[in-house]
């Protein structure tokens, strides 16, 4: 996990042409870029923004070493069944 000082400095020297200029959009973006799913970053990103970290950070664990053919879709079904709990 990187410090805040880590995040900041890379949202500066961040090239990729996307405006990002909080934490949480960071992340966001960098959730969906691990996902596969550049059609819904938005969506990431108001995950980022309103949801627990650590809820979103384990369903992300669950999904990382998965076989599954729809990443995205098996990451919002275990993020439903985490929030359940």
């Amino acid at each position: 996990m990187e410090s805040i000082a880590q995040v900041l400095a890379n949202l500066k020297s961040n090239d990729s042409g996307k405006y990002l200029s909080q934490e949480w959009q960071l992340y966001g973006y960098r959730l969906a870029m691990w996902l596969g799913d550049t059609e819904r970053v938005s969506m990431y990103m108001k995950l980022a923004k309103n949801e627990d970290r650590d809820l979103l950070q384990k369903a992300w664990d669950f999904v990382k070493d998965s076989k599954a053919r729809s990443k995205p879709r098996l990451f919002l079904w275990k993020l439903t069944q985490l929030k359940k709990v």
